[in-house]
C-alpha cells in the first residue's frame, strides 16, 4: 500500500507539473486566437502562431552566439584571481620540536587519569549492568578529548605563529653562542662573560643606546669633517690673500724710499743753488719739485 500510494502521488506530482508547464503555452495560444469585436478586422500580417517567450526567444540568440564562436566573459570570469596559496609552514625546529612533544607528553598524562576504575566509580549502575557499552563510552569520551584538545593547540600554534618565532629564538641563541665562543678565544679569556641580567641598570640601558649613539656619532663626525676642510680652505685663501698684501706693502716701501729719496736729493740740490747764487727760476723749480715730492710722500705714507 506504501509503493502503491508512493507512485500515486509521483504519478500525480508529474502531471501537475507538467499542467503548470503546459498552462503558459495554452494561455499564449487563447489569447492569440482570440475573437476581435465586430468592426474591428485584424491587421495585416498577424497569423495565428504562438509567440515565442521572452526566455524561449534568449536560448536562440545564446545558441547563435555559441556557433559565431563569439565570447562574452561574464564580470565574474573577466576579474583575474587574486586568491594566493598560503605559503607553506615552516618545519619545527628543536625548541617548536620539544614544545610539541611536552604538549603531547602533558596531555597522555592529563588524560590518563582519567582510566576506567575512576570512570566506572562515577557510573557504578551502568559499570555494573553494561561494562561492555560503558567502556565504549570512555574510550570515545577519551579519544574526542584528545582530539579537540590537539587541534586547539595546533590552532594556537598557527594563530600565534608559534613555529616561526620558537625558531627565530633558537637561531637567535645559536648565534649568541657563537659570539660568544669567539670572543673568549679571541682573547683569550678563562673565565666565563658576565650573565646580561646580572648587569647593572646603566649598563644595560648604554648597550641598548650604543647602536644609536653611533649612528649619532657618525653624522657628528662627517660635520665636523666637512666644517674643518672648509677651515682649511679659507685658511688656505686668508693665507695667499696675506701674501700678496705683504707684496703690495712691499712695493708701496720701495716706491716711499725712491719718493724719500727723490725729494733729499731736490732739497740738496734746492740748497745747493741757493748757497750758489743761481738763477732765481731754477731755485722756484727745485723747491716746487720737493714740495711735490713731500706731498706724494706723505700721500704714500698715509696709504
Amino acid at each position: 500500500m506504501a509503493t502503491l500510494e508512493t507512485t500515486v502521488t509521483a504519478s500525480g506530482g508529474a502531471q501537475s507539473s507538467n499542467d503548470t508547464r503546459s498552462a503558459p503555452a495554452a494561455r499564449t495560444k487563447t489569447s492569440s486566437t482570440a475573437i476581435l469585436p465586430e468592426g474591428q478586422q485584424r491587421p495585416s500580417g498577424d497569423s495565428d502562431e504562438i509567440l515565442p517567450d521572452a526566455d524561449d526567444a534568449q536560448e536562440p540568440a545564446e545558441a547563435e552566439a555559441g556557433t559565431n564562436g563569439a565570447f562574452i566573459p561574464t564580470q565574474s570570469q573577466s576579474q583575474p584571481q587574486q586568491q594566493q596559496s598560503p605559503p607553506p609552514p615552516p618545519l619545527p625546529g628543536p625548541r617548536a620540536t620539544r614544545l610539541q612533544t611536552l604538549f603531547a607528553s602533558s596531555l597522555d598524562h592529563t588524560l590518563a587519569k582519567v582510566n576506567w576504575d575512576n570512570f566506572a566509580a562515577c557510573y557504578p549502575t551502568a559499570a555494573a549492568r553494561a561494562p561492555q557499552a560503558l567502556r565504549t563510552v570512555h574510550k570515545a569520551m577519551i579519544d574526542r578529548l584528545g582530539e579537540l584538545c590537539t587541534a586547539e593547540f595546533a590552532v594556537v600554534m598557527r594563530n600565534r605563529d608559534v613555529v616561526r618565532r620558537l625558531n627565530e629564538l633558537e637561531t637567535l641563541s645559536v648565534d649568541a653562542q657563537k659570539r660568544r665562543l669567539a670572543a673568549t678565544q679571541t682573547e683569550g679569556q678563562t673565565t666565563p662573560p658576565v650573565a646580561p641580567h646580572t648587569l647593572p641598570a646603566e649598563t644595560v640601558m648604554a648597550a641598548h643606546l650604543a647602536p644609536q649613539r653611533k649612528a649619532q656619532q657618525q653624522v657628528l663626525e662627517e660635520r665636523l669633517a666637512a666644517v674643518q676642510s672648509a677651515n682649511a680652505a679659507r685658511f688656505a685663501q686668508l693665507t695667499a690673500q696675506q701674501a700678496e698684501a705683504g707684496q703690495l706693502v712691499a712695493a708701496l716701501e720701495r716706491a716711499l724710499a725712491d719718493a724719500e729719496g727723490a725729494a733729499a736729493l731736490l732739497d740738496e740740490a734746492a740748497t745747493g743753488n741757493s748757497s750758489g747764487g743761481a738763477d732765481g727760476g731754477d731755485s722756484t723749480l727745485v723747491s716746487e719739485l720737493a714740495r711735490e715730492t713731500r706731498a706724494a710722500e706723505v700721500e704714500i705714507s698715509e696709504i
